[in-house]
């Protein structure tokens, strides 16, 4: 498979470092100007949007304008991964499916409720948990997550849906299944950094393989595929069930 990444964060960066580590990856166009991976796989383009033309997907960190880019991707007739949210009532219309949200927060917690382990039922509970930059709360929902996380208290975000902040290195992904047939939590850590561009290189390569419809949309709408793709690359899963 052939991509073209617009880059301008070191989450970009880790994302490209992934993807040449992947051997489906035949090449990887860099659209920004500047740093370059040491792979013969890796050119610079142009500029022009004939950089992009011929390849699977077209991925970016959203350090550039959507509207240049979904222009671009629209002219190769190629999917579009964005790792950060964005409104879909102010992109307007696509001819390619547009995809937002491929983050740990938007993606990678539902992705992991698609696990065996996971498995809710319609009369189970779900919660879900991640974490992102900032200063840690002193108060708030203890939520679990895999060591070296751990325990961490959190806030609420939407219904079910739980936020921790961290002031350092590491990041982690939690789901809480609770119900009669007992308690089930499925989670990762791990740098930051390498989480956040590991779930925008699943959700590309699952984009990729054409598992997204014309449109704009949300990463999560293809969770079990972004699950697979994100143990592919190697993305350790920790199960917990509770006994009775």
């Amino acid at each position: 498979m052939k991509f073209a990444i617009d880059s301008g964060t070191e989450v970009g960066q880790r994302a490209a470092r992934i993807l040449l580590g992947d051997p489906d990856c035949e090449s990887l166009v860099m659209l920004n100007r500047g740093w370059l991976p040491d792979d013969p796989r890796a050119t610079q383009g142009s500029g022009n949007s004939s950089d992009v033309m011929g390849v699977d997907a077209v991925i970016s960190d959203g350090t550039s304008a959507l509207s240049s880019l979904i222009g671009k991707a629209s002219v190769a007739q190629a999917p579009l991964v964005v790792w950060q949210d964005a409104d879909a009532s102010e992109l307007g219309p696509a001819s390619i499916p547009v995809i937002v949200g491929a983050n740990v927060g938007s993606a990678l917690v539902d992705a992991l409720l698609t696990h065996p382990a996971s498995s809710p039922a319609a009369e189970d509970s779900v919660t879900v948990g991640w974490t992102e930059p900032g200063k840690p709360q002193r108060n708030g929902a203890p939520i679990a997550f895999p060591e070296p996380v751990g325990m961490a208290w959190s806030d609420e975000r939407q219904d079910g849906r739980f936020v921790a902040y961290r002031d350092d290195e590491w990041a982690g992904a939690t789901t809480i299944v609770e119900g009669p047939s007992g308690q089930r939590i499925v989670g990762v850590a791990d740098l930051g950094t390498h989480l956040e561009a590991l779930t925008l290189v699943a959700v590309s390569l699952a984009a990729a393989r054409g598992s997204f419809e014309t449109g704009i949309q949300r990463a999560r709408h293809a969770s079990a595929v972004i699950l697979n793709e994100a143990r592919g690359l190697e993305l350790d899963v920790a199960v917990w069930r509770s006994t009775f």
